[in-house]
């Protein structure tokens, strides 16, 4: 058996695939590239064997609502397959070091799949390959796509894509000009480190546009909402959020609303959290 190395691409990552032809000839080539890759399948066979399954799951973090809302998916999927015993989940909590130990943790207890998250991409490589060795398939589930041979396949979007379409959109709104502020999900994960690629080759475009800061909220509304907060200290004047990841730019908009600055900004699209679509429906 063989399994394509992208399970899937969202709506968004489809979405977005218009916007490559809009990318520099280099941002197109390491695209391009990402895309063969993720497209690479990945003989199964020496993973078969029979059920009953345990599958275990390391979380690099459940404290947002996207980790929350993964996690019970997984399970509501696992339910309606019977030869599917247990799952194992782990909670990292964001560390890195907490996420190999983890992981070796599952291992220990003979889990026949590994699907995850990760706080760090690179930090994990090497407990994964000790998976791979060890007969147990993995999955990366972050949405991000980690090339090495470590991952068996990833539930995949191009991160870059999405960065750079939401950046476009963000400069046609405030007509190529502005002091922009960068919100990012976990620093040194894919989505981070390819949105903000894909962000500063926007801007590299156009001149008129300030990146006065880049912060990390870890998708989540709370944390988001607090650094804004502090933005708003630092900065008298902010044209423009980049900020991808809905649940972040509720707390963003949330801050802006309370500051009563709210009117002076330009925000850029989000994705299709429900909740960022409905703030944007009653405040839009």
């Amino acid at each position: 058996m063989k399994i394509n190395r992208k399970l899937f691409m969202s709506s968004l990552g489809a979405l977005a695939a218009a916007a490559l032809l809009a990318l520099p000839a280099a941002a197109q080539n390491a695209e391009t590239e990402r895309e063969v890759q993720a497209d690479q399948m990945v003989d199964t066979a020496p993973f078969v064997k029979e059920g009953p399954y345990r599958i275990g799951v390391s979380a690099g973090y459940l404290s947002n609502s996207w980790g929350v809302f993964a996690l019970q998916q997984l399970r509501w999927e696992a339910s309606k397959h019977n030869d599917i015993e247990e799952i194992i989940v782990t909670d990292a909590a964001f560390n890195p070091a907490k996420q190999i130990s983890d992981i070796e943790d599952l291992l220990r207890q003979d889990i026949d799949l590994l699907i995850y998250w990760p706080v760090d991409d690179a930090s994990v490589e090497t407990v994964l390959a000790r998976a791979i060795a060890d007969g147990v398939p993995t999955v990366q589930a972050g949405g991000g796509f980690t090339a090495a041979d470590s991952t068996v396949a990833n539930a995949y979007i191009s991160q870059w894509k999405l960065g750079g379409m939401v950046a476009r959109q963000l400069v046609k709104d405030m007509d190529g000009t502005g002091r922009i502020v960068a919100m990012l999900p976990i620093a040194g994960t894919v989505a981070a480190v390819e949105q903000l690629g894909a962000l500063q080759e926007v801007i590299a475009e156009h001149p008129g546009i300030e990146l006065a800061a880049v912060e990390y909220g870890d998708w989540n509304r709370a944390k988001a909402k607090q650094i804004t907060e502090n933005l708003l200290q630092r900065f008298p004047r902010i044209d423009g959020v980049f900020s991808p990841a809905g649940q972040m730019s509720i707390g963003m908009a949330e801050a802006f609303d309370e500051a009563g600055r709210l009117g002076d900004v330009t925000f850029s699209p989000g994705d299709e959290f429900n909740g960022w679509l409905k703030w944007v429906a009653v405040h839009g």
